[in-house]
């Protein structure tokens, strides 16, 4: 017997079931309603409509122009979500950033949020005449947050030193 996986593609059809095209891999189908793309498993009709109907019954005796207003509109509010993703992804550099000056610094890991994030705040509110709040919920500095990409970063520069020694020493390892 042959057990050889069906790989399934898209299907405009999806969009019944509240489904469009993943924007990370357009294979893959996404959920309209709460944004949970599925595995090439999943994309059986079946499975989606168990989705619609455990996950939002409400939505499960809307018609196909319902789904398609909301695909619609999703593509217009494209610009903006773009915008909140681009702000969480500079708060994110930011975090890795300021973890980095906490670990060369040897301060606690608690700096971060009881010194730093009040701080960027304060600064925000006093330079830029506006509220720091959006700013600060987009840079996480919470003390596990700090130590996992002090981690993170450590670990990398690791690797990054084993690769040269192992490339230098033409692939043999050296214990000096």
């Amino acid at each position: 017997m042959n057990s050889k996986k069906k790989c399934r593609q898209y299907s405009a059809d999806y969009i019944k079931y509240g489904f469009v095209k993943s924007p990370s891999n357009e294979q893959l189908p996404m959920c309209l309603l709460c944004e949970q793309v599925f595995s090439n498993e999943g994309m059986k009709p079946a499975r989606m409509i168990d989705h619609l109907k455990s996950r939002h019954s409400d939505k499960v005796e809307k018609d196909v122009q319902f789904f398609i207003k909301m695909r619609d509109s999703r593509k217009t509010m494209g610009g903006i979500f773009g915008k909140i993703d681009r702000q969480n992804i500079d708060g994110l550099v930011a975090s890795y950033n300021i973890s980095l000056l906490i670990a060369k610094s040897g301060k606690p890991h608690t700096m971060g949020e009881n010194l730093i994030l009040p701080a960027i705040q304060e600064a925000v509110t006093t330079v830029m005449h506006s509220d720091g709040r959006s700013v600060i919920k987009s840079i996480p500095l919470s003390n596990d947050t700090v130590a996992r990409r002090i981690n993170l970063m450590a670990s990398d520069v690791e690797k990054t030193l084993y690769t040269i020694q192992y490339t230098q020493n033409n692939g043999i390892f050296s214990s000096n």
